[in-house]
């Protein structure tokens, strides 16, 4: 076959791969501008079609105006919207219309992804307005003056945020102001998110002054099918003193929270109802590490497990108040706060309690060798306190204590846990020393 008749073939098949709807993307590449009332990137974006590609180079993207994007690719096509290889685009708007708008609003969006890309200032950062399929990840969303990342204005499904950045969130000062990391679902009930994946995320400082609050990732009532899982979440207490996380529930399904570490909010976790909160680790935190109450947005308190947490310096370690409560649990907890008070308990009587080793006082709980168990020294359960290494040192009562009936299948590591299980978030399997990483500021390095 001559070069001809080879040329004329590609093109014939070209033409066949156009009509069964098998068209290649088409990719747009831009530069960093100063614009007006709109855009390059804004005006790019919304006309993208299934298949395309938005790549950002480096350097700072700022209009005065709202900027939305509408972008709905398919399932087999999905848009990409993405930083350039190596390059930080920032996206912003002036100071003086910072207050006036949302950094960036993602509107009815679907099979879209969003990678890499930097987000500083606006009223909120991010802020998705119904949508479907959406990956976020690897972003960083920072220095807003209300909240960082929103999903209250409609229904939201099967979202993937992972590994994003989110800090420095609630600055406004021309009156109150919330600054949650995560607002994920509408307040009432009206708008919920669903089979959502928020994963590996670096949330800290986050700062509110009304009592809207600061959450780092707050689930809203009615969401549900959501994992929260392997983020790191510091100081949400800056002006107001919020949950690391708050999951509320009341959905027709549960939402699990794993694998997280959280120090310095008000609360580590609150949680009311239809939740799974297992393998976190949360220590020193202003009020409790982990609250499980009634709230006034929940309707019913129940279906809580609680199982496999270490939970380490606070005034109060945990708070029970499950009097009315339907199928709670709490198992396997190691629960250490010397000098304060580890267990504050009401209406757990019809509760499921076992396996929780505790150091510090019990209100409402006895040490009875079943339910709750003498944890001895926080120095002798742990590696080194000091430095926040809550690994069970040798010789720790932690150790093959745990209520097998109970027990998390991995551990804060992803490791799997094998019988005789250990009580509280790590699977020791014999280690003098955690293989994982240390507990420190950044993000969760097993990702």
């Amino acid at each position: 076959m001559n070069r001809i008749s080879r040329t004329k073939s590609f093109v014939v098949i070209l033409l066949l791969l156009v009509c069964n709807g098998l068209s290649f993307g088409v990719t747009y590449k831009i530069h960093p501008a100063i614009a007006g009332s709109q855009e390059e990137f804004e005006t790019i974006a919304n006309s993208l079609k299934p298949g395309d590609e938005l790549i950002l180079y480096g350097g700072t993207y700022s209009q005065t105006a709202r900027r939305a994007v509408t972008a709905k690719g398919t399932a087999d096509k999905p848009i990409t919207i993405r930083a350039a290889e190596g390059q930080q685009p920032l996206l912003t708007h002036p100071e003086d219309a910072a207050a006036r708008y949302n950094n960036i609003e993602f509107v009815d969006c679907e099979y879209l992804t969003i990678r890499a890309i930097r987000f500083k200032g606006g009223s909120s950062g991010v802020r998705f307005i119904r949508g479907h399929h959406i990956i976020f990840e690897d972003c960083q969303i920072s220095h807003t003056l209300n909240n960082a990342l929103t999903m209250n204005s409609g229904n939201c499904n099967a979202f993937i945020i992972r590994r994003n950045h989110i800090h420095h969130t609630g600055l406004s000062k021309r009156g109150s102001t919330e600054g949650e990391g995560m607002y994920i679902g509408g307040h009432d009930g009206s708008y919920i998110t669903t089979n959502t994946l928020v994963e590996g995320n670096y949330i800290h400082h986050t700062r509110g002054t009304s009592i809207g609050g600061n959450d780092g990732i707050e689930i809203k009532f009615g969401s549900y099918g959501n994992i929260v899982r392997d983020n790191v979440i510091h100081d949400t207490n800056i002006g107001t003193k919020y949950p690391g996380i708050f999951v509320y529930g009341g959905g027709k399904g549960i939402n699990i929270i794993e694998g997280n570490v959280i120090w310095n909010a008000g609360e580590g976790i609150q949680v009311i109802s239809d939740a799974i909160i297992r393998n976190n680790i949360i220590f020193n935190c202003s009020a409790t590490g982990i609250t499980a109450a009634p709230h006034a947005a929940v309707p019913h308190v129940r279906n809580v497990k609680i199982v496999n947490n270490t939970i380490v310096n606070h005034p109060r370690g945990v708070v029970f108040r499950w009097e009315k409560a339907e199928r709670m649990v709490f198992v396997n907890n190691a629960v250490y706060c010397p000098g304060s008070t580890a267990i504050d308990a009401a209406g757990i009587g019809g509760s499921t309690f076992s396996a929780n080793y505790v150091t510090g006082r019990l209100l409402g709980a006895t040490l009875n060798g079943s339910a709750f168990c003498d944890g001895g020294t926080i120095e002798a359960a742990f590696a080194d306190p000091a430095e926040h290494d809550y690994w069970p040192g040798p010789g720790s009562v932690l150790i093959d204590h745990a209520d097998s009936d109970f027990a998390a299948g991995q551990d804060f590591n992803h490791t799997a846990r094998k019988p005789p299980y250990d009580v509280g978030a790590y699977e020791s399997e014999s280690k003098a020393a955690n293989p994982g990483r240390r507990i420190k500021e950044g993000f969760k390095a097993n990702q």
